[in-house]
């Protein structure tokens, strides 16, 4: 504002200067790069949290099933620590069944847990389940390169899978590796066979 000589005061009508102008867009740059740091950041938060989550879940939903189906065996079987067969073989019955009763079973099952990456060169834990094994102490059947499908697929995201028996107390120790991207989580759980064989 200018100042006259009679007193009055008159308003400067020249707008802003270059270097005003300037600042002013420095300053927005600032602000918007800081803001655009901060949603870039909270999302990679976001994301690496979201993805950490999703391998605890299905580490335990993967443990918990396959703890069930050990419980529910009666014989395991390690083959170099990165296969795992647990079988189901029916109790033998010596005492006699009340007419009509329905015959027990007397073929054994078994499933196969192993790890594979036949299917689209991805790492993957795969389970198959094998019915009317007659005699499972000379049982040949096994997994091949061709059993690694969608359909036999049950961990998407496990990269390392490593089983250990305790013959002394039919116990089993799996240890799940999974992996998301960056993210990588590992779970150890102990089973014991509830209906072991001798």
């Amino acid at each position: 504002m200018r100042e006259e000589g009679s007193g009055r005061v008159q308003k400067d009508n020249r707008g802003i200067t270059l270097i005003e102008l300037i600042i002013a867009i420095a300053i927005s740059t600032i602000i918007v790069g800081a803001a655009t740091f901060l949603l870039s950041t909270a999302q990679k938060n976001y994301s690496s949290a979201s993805a950490t989550i999703d391998l605890q879940s299905e580490a335990q939903i993967l443990m918990e099933q396959m703890g069930t189906w050990i419980m529910e065996g009666n014989r395991v079987e390690v083959n170099a620590g990165d296969k795992l067969t647990v079988y189901q073989i029916p109790r033998k019955v010596t005492t006699n069944r009340p007419t009509g009763a329905e015959a027990l079973k007397t073929d054994a099952s078994k499933r196969v847990f192993w790890l594979s990456n036949k299917l689209n060169g991805k790492t993957m834990l795969y389970m198959k389940k094998f019915d009317g094994i007659a005699d499972p102490d000379h049982d040949t059947t096994d997994v091949t390169d061709s059993d690694a499908t969608l359909d036999n697929c049950i961990g998407e995201y496990v990269t390392g899978f490593t089983v250990a028996k305790s013959t002394s107390d039919a116990k089993v120790t799996i240890t799940l590796e999974l992996k998301q991207g960056k993210q990588k989580y590992s779970i150890t759980n102990e089973f014991k066979l509830r209906n072991a064989l001798q």
